[in-house]
Formats: C-alpha cells, sequence, structure tokens
C-alpha cells in the first residue's frame, strides 16, 4: 500500500477535534472522572492511576471510530467503487459547507448540538468503566466533531482500502494529546487554559483544513497530491 497524504490529514482532524470546543474544555473533568481522583494530585502513583484509566479511556473511544465508523466506510466504499469519483464531489462539497460552518461564515444548526449522556452511575472507578465511557462519549462528541470526522470519513470512502486505517490515525490524532494530558497532570491542564484563548485560531484552522480537502476532492487534485507525495517519500516510510 503506497502513502497517502489522507494519513497526516486524519491525524490533523484527529488533533484538531481535541482541541474543539466540547471536548478541550472537559478534558481535567473526563480525567477527574475516569480516575476517581484530582488531577491537582502530584503524587506519582495519582499520576498512574489517571494515565492507566485515560488508557483505558482512549481505547473505548477509538473501537467506536475504528468499528462503527472505518468498517463500515471500508466496506461500502469498496462496494461503491465505481462510483467513487462521485462520491468524492459529493463529500468535497458537504467538506466545504462544513469548513465555512467552522469559520462560522454559514450556519447549519444541527453541528451545533452536543448530547449529554449519563454514563457509569453505579459503577466503581475501573478500566471497564472509563472504557465504557469513553465509548459512548464517541457518541455524544459526534454533532461537535461531525464535521472533522466527516472529513476523514470522505476520505476513507475515496479511498476504501485505506478506510480503516484512516480512522485509527484519526483515533490516534484525538488520543495522543488526551493521554499527554493525563501523563503530564497539572502542568498540561495549564497549558490547555492558555490553548482555549485561541479558540477561534483554531476553528478558522479546522474549517480551513475541511474546505481545503473539500476542494482538491471536487477539483480531482487529491489524488495528485497523493502522487506528489508519494513519489518524495522514502521507499521505507510507504506502506
Amino acid at each position: 500500500m503506497t502513502f497517502s497524504v489522507g494519513f497526516p490529514l486524519a491525524f490533523a482532524a484527529g488533533f484538531l477535534s481535541f482541541l474543539s470546543p466540547c471536548v478541550l474544555p472537559l478534558v481535567p473533568v473526563y480525567l477527574s472522572y475516569i480516575s476517581g481522583s484530582s488531577l491537582a494530585e502530584g503524587a506519582t502513583s495519582g499520576r498512574w492511576r489517571v494515565f492507566s484509566q485515560a488508557l483505558a479511556f482512549v481505547a473505548g473511544f477509538s473501537l467506536v471510530f475504528i468499528v462503527v465508523f472505518g468498517l463500515p466506510a471500508t466496506l461500502l466504499g469498496q462496494g461503491l467503487q465505481r462510483y467513487s469519483i462521485w462520491i468524492a464531489r459529493l463529500g468535497g462539497m458537504v467538506l466545504i459547507l462544513f469548513g465555512l460552518h467552522t469559520m462560522e461564515i454559514v450556519k447549519l444548526p444541527v453541528l451545533n448540538v452536543t448530547r449529554r449522556l449519563d454514563v457509569g452511575r453505579g459503577l466503581r472507578p475501573g478500566h471497564m468503566r472509563s472504557a465504557l465511557l469513553g465509548t459512548t462519549l464517541a457518541a455524544s462528541w459526534t454533532p461537535c466533531i461531525g464535521p472533522l470526522l466527516g472529513t476523514v470519513l470522505t476520505l476513507a470512502f475515496s479511498e476504501p482500502a485505506r478506510g480503516v486505517l484512516l480512522l485509527s490515525v484519526y483515533a490516534a490524532g484525538l488520543a495522543l494529546p488526551f493521554l499527554l494530558t493525563a501523563a503530564l497532570a497539572t502542568q498540561a491542564i495549564a497549558w490547555l487554559k492558555r490553548i482555549q484563548r485561541y479558540m477561534r485560531v483554531i476553528k478558522i484552522a479546522s474549517g480551513l483544513l475541511m474546505a481545503g480537502v473539500g476542494v482538491l476532492l471536487v477539483s480531482g487534485r487529491f489524488s495528485v497530491l497523493n502522487a506528489y507525495f508519494a513519489s518524495i517519500t522514502p521507499e521505507w516510510l510507504l506502506l
């Protein structure tokens, strides 16, 4: 399998999902809830408890993105391979609309909804509860991070052979900063508070990513970009 520019784009989409308004401000709350302790604890044992629970949490939401979204995109994409050009163009137009919405140039009220699900009540803090919370929150985040997730799904439909891998890379982009926050605890929380000041910039960057991918897909230039990056990528990096 050759290199695809979709991989770094999928990772960027995952990272920007972490920085989204429905995820970033609540990261300390999620970490405190799944670990059953405050992130203010500075002891090594406290940090390890937070990090181990965070691993279960990200495993839960990664499973949802890969199995619930990645597998269907791969199977449907392969079945509709003959229409891939039109799927890419239609998906590209939707992504341009998503990008304009994210930059607040147009308004799509349906994308401003966040489901709040009450999960884990009655369960003691533990890895099973953390994983369950992760799988459930993946669904509750979907309306908010939907445009960025939709970007990766569109790429998956355009490249069905890489569908599961693209969603895996997306999940990694969302999981990595979450785990880094859990590992660094209070220090990372201070950084997150500073980052929230630049939420408008993050929204613009997210919108530009979506709109840019959309333009490439509509114009048919995405495959050209893939070919270019494949030509300059060392052979040992090719998948």
